[in-house]
C-alpha cells in the first residue's frame, strides 16, 4: 500500500513541478545566450567597422578665395576701366583631398588639402594684352566631431589649421606668398554605411563655402 501511494505522490510531482523547473531552465539558458551576445551586438557597429577614411570633394570659391577675389577684381577693374581694357575672371573650382581617422564615435583627427584657381584675362581692342593664374593651395591639421551619430547618416563640425601659399602668375611676373590657412567647417553631413559614403560640407576660411564629395573607409 505504502509503494502505491509512493507511486502516486512521484507522479502528482512529475506532472506539476517537473514541466516549471525545464521551463526555468529553458528560459536560463535563453538569457544566457542573450547576454553572451549582446556585448558582441552592441560593439558591432564602432569597434568591428574600419577606421581609416579618404574622400575627395569639389565645391564653390571658398569664403577666402571670395573676399581675396573680391578686393583683386575690383582694383583690377578700375585700373582696365581708366585704360579701357577688358576683364574677364573665371572660376576654375575648388578641390579637396580629406584623411580622417576615427578615435570614436565622436572625433576623428586628419588633414586636408584644398587647390582653388581662379582665371582672369585682361584684353583690349587688339587682343589679349595679359593673363593671371591665382591659385591657393592650403595643407591643413584637422579635427572633425560628430554630434548625430547614426547607422546611415552622421552631421558633424570641424576646425582645420595649417599653411596656404597663394600664387599669382602672369605673362610677365610670377608672385608667390604663404600666410596662415584656417577653416572652420559648419556643418558636413555624411551619408552611407562604413565602407562608402557621400559628403557635403558647408566651410569658412580656405576650403569650398559649400562642397561635396565621396569617400571610402578602410
Amino acid at each position: 500500500m505504502k509503494a502505491k501511494v509512493i507511486a502516486i505522490a512521484l507522479a502528482i510531482f512529475s506532472m506539476t513541478v517537473m514541466p516549471f523547473v525545464a521551463s526555468g531552465q529553458e528560459q536560463d539558458s535563453i538569457t544566457s545566450k542573450i547576454y553572451m551576445q549582446e556585448p558582441e551586438t552592441s560593439t558591432y557597429s564602432f569597434d568591428m567597422a574600419p577606421r581609416n577614411e579618404i574622400s575627395i570633394s569639389a565645391g564653390t570659391i571658398s569664403g577666402f578665395g571670395a573676399f581675396f577675389d573680391f578686393f583683386k577684381v575690383i582694383f583690377e577693374g578700375i585700373g582696365n576701366g581708366i585704360s579701357k581694357k577688358n576683364t574677364d575672371t573665371k572660376f576654375i573650382g575648388t578641390y579637396g583631398i580629406d584623411y580622417y581617422y576615427q578615435v570614436n564615435p565622436w572625433f576623428r583627427p586628419g588633414a586636408k588639402f584644398v587647390y582653388e584657381g581662379l582665371k582672369t584675362t585682361v584684353s583690349d581692342s587688339t587682343g589679349i594684352v595679359n593673363q593671371y593664374n591665382t591659385s591657393t593651395i592650403s595643407l591643413m591639421a584637422s579635427v572633425q566631431f560628430t554630434y548625430l551619430n547614426k547607422k546611415y547618416v552622421k552631421l558633424y563640425s570641424g576646425i582645420d589649421l595649417g599653411v596656404t601659399n597663394i600664387s599669382d602668375n602672369n605673362k610677365n611676373s610670377s608672385v608667390s606668398s604663404t600666410i596662415l590657412g584656417a577653416n572652420i567647417t559648419l556643418i558636413g553631413i555624411r551619408v552611407g554605411n562604413d565602407y562608402i559614403f557621400g559628403v557635403v560640407e558647408t566651410n569658412i576660411g580656405m576650403d569650398a563655402l559649400i562642397k561635396a564629395g565621396f569617400g571610402v573607409r578602410f
